[in-house]
């Protein structure tokens, strides 16, 4: 566990950094601006213009990645995106080359050598290698660190499928809060969790879903209760997974059985936890009351889909923000500890307002999504015409990321997790 946290810089330090970006962003503009209108240029003198990637590499000799690269990047109009999306120095340099011998003149080619040497100073001063430019640059320009993440997040995905030898296709986490019949000071919380398109990369590899603490339960008890306390095997689009359960000290674990899942075999797998009077209706008196409803997939995923959806009566006014922590080094994090604000990883995906209405909710990767919610409707007494919805949809979330939303109390008022 973490013995100490680090403070939080002041203005001073705050002050240095905003200063030190101004310059940074400043830099970023003249390159990004000197570098396009060079390589235009070199471009534009060679015959045929204006050209297409086929047309750069039969002239040029360069591969078409770096053709179709290069005309993209001088297709922008913010210097930043073009150093973003434009190949190498290295390839740069061959294309001015090969240019060079197709017409372009020697000054043409000069400048824009100078500027390609300029481009690459910045890739080694300013940031050590070219992702890491990348990262820069897409901290303040929304197109350029869309894509970065993705691409970061992707090669998470595939990296992660690969180690822990599964990977799914779509994780989908809903959470429904509704009023408590048995106490008017409390909610009950019902959690739909799910694994779609579920496949084993290597034999063997240990799929553990959940488990549960047994509190009270006799250690002598034999067979452990089903994972789900609802059955949901009639909406799988793919053959149900059958898991196992097994008795770990004061906790049950549920797990893919090992001769389950050759590497063309898919399952699903929806699991759902009824918790009656789980959440406070009202919050408690302290500086930080937020409540928190979030998932961490059990297994890597491509796609992820967490809607929350509330009761009228439940934390009327409030609107939730998405916060995502990293959990690898203080484990799950409480949104209320400011000690772990640090933990905290900004993202650019956004939570979108799904309307008034439970039974208007579907999904088109989960076509099924629709029917389990009405059957949970029916199965727990939800009236839908009643229930609010906030939907996050997430490419390829960061395995062992805690993706919350949290949801600020309104004035005079709720909500708090209890």
């Amino acid at each position: 566990m973490r013995t100490e946290h680090q403070t939080p810089p002041g203005p001073a330090a705050a002050s240095s950094a905003s200063a030190a970006g101004v310059a940074l962003e400043s830099l970023l503009l003249t390159v990004g601006t000197t570098l396009g209108e060079t390589l235009g240029d070199v471009l534009g003198a060679l015959p045929g213009a204006p050209h297409r990637p086929s047309d750069l590499t039969r002239a040029l000799g360069v591969n078409r990645s770096v053709a179709s690269r290069l005309l993209g990047a001088l297709g922008k109009g913010d210097p930043r995106e073009l150093l973003h999306l434009v190949p190498g120095p290295e390839p740069l340099r061959n294309v001015v080359l090969g240019a060079r011998r197709r017409g372009a003149s020697a000054a043409q080619a000069d400048a824009a050598l100078a500027a390609i040497d300029e481009f690459d100073q910045l890739i080694r001063k300013q940031a050590g290698t070219r992702p890491a430019l990348d990262a820069l640059i897409s901290a303040n320009l929304p197109g350029a660190r869309e894509r970065f993440e993705l691409a970061s997040k992707y090669s998470v995905f595939k990296g992660m499928s690969q180690l822990k030898g599964v990977q799914a296709e779509h994780w989908l986490g809903v959470a429904v809060v509704a009023p408590c019949a048995d106490d008017p000071e409390r909610h009950d919380l019902t959690w739909l969790n799910g694994a779609l398109a579920m496949q084993r990369l290597r034999p063997g590899a240990a799929v553990r879903f959940g488990y549960r603490h047994r509190g009270g339960e006799s250690t002598a008890k034999a067979s452990p209760p089903p994972m789900s306390v609802t059955p949901l095997d009639a909406f799988c689009m793919n053959p149900p997974a059958r898991l196992e359960s097994h008795i770990t000290g004061d906790t049950i674990q549920y797990t893919l059985p090992a001769d389950l899942l050759g590497p063309n075999e898919v399952v699903d797998m929806f699991v759902v936890d009824h918790h009656p009077g789980a959440m406070r209706r009202l919050a408690l008196d302290v500086p930080r009351h937020r409540n928190s409803l979030f998932v961490e997939p059990a297994v890597p995923v491509a796609s992820m889909l967490f809607d929350v959806i509330l009761h009228d009566d439940a934390f009327p006014g409030c609107e939730p923000e998405l916060l995502v922590y990293d959990t690898g080094y203080d484990g799950i994090a409480n949104v209320n500890d400011a000690a772990r604000d640090l933990d905290r990883v900004d993202m650019a995906e956004s939570v979108r307002f799904m309307g008034h209405d439970m039974g208007a909710l579907e999904a088109d990767e989960i076509p099924t999504y629709h029917d389990m919610l009405m059957h949970l409707a029916e199965r727990y007494g939800w009236q839908p015409e009643r229930f609010r919805t906030w939907r996050l949809r997430m490419r390829y979330p960061v395995y062992g990321w805690q993706v919350c939303l949290s949801f600020e109390p309104a004035a005079g008022g709720e909500p708090a997790v209890g």
